[in-house]
């Protein structure tokens, strides 16, 4: 996100929004090498399938009536918790 602020000059919520435009098409293809390689588990893949189009649906609702500096804010405790959580667990 601050590689498309600063380089590619897009607003804050445009790049907030391109970043997680990416996320579909790359787990589309992550899907299909994975059953290429012959790992296919719906079964397991299901429930995380369903909470992040709930999610996406939602913050998409949310992300239109946020200010952007909130949304800085809730980005940046993302990564801090992805990177705790990397690091320490």
């Amino acid at each position: 996100v601050p590689l498309l602020i600063r380089f590619a000059g897009m607003t804050d919520k445009k790049a907030f929004a391109t970043s997680v435009a990416i996320i579909l098409p790359l787990t589309i293809a992550s899907y299909i090498i994975f059953c290429i390689n012959g790992g296919n588990v719906w079964q397991d893949a299901l429930p995380y399938a369903i909470g992040g189009i709930i999610g996406g649906v939602l913050s998409a609702r949310f992300f239109k009536k946020m200010p952007v500096v909130w949304i800085h804010r809730l980005f940046g405790a993302l990564i801090l918790y992805g990177g705790i959580k990397a690091v320490f667990f």
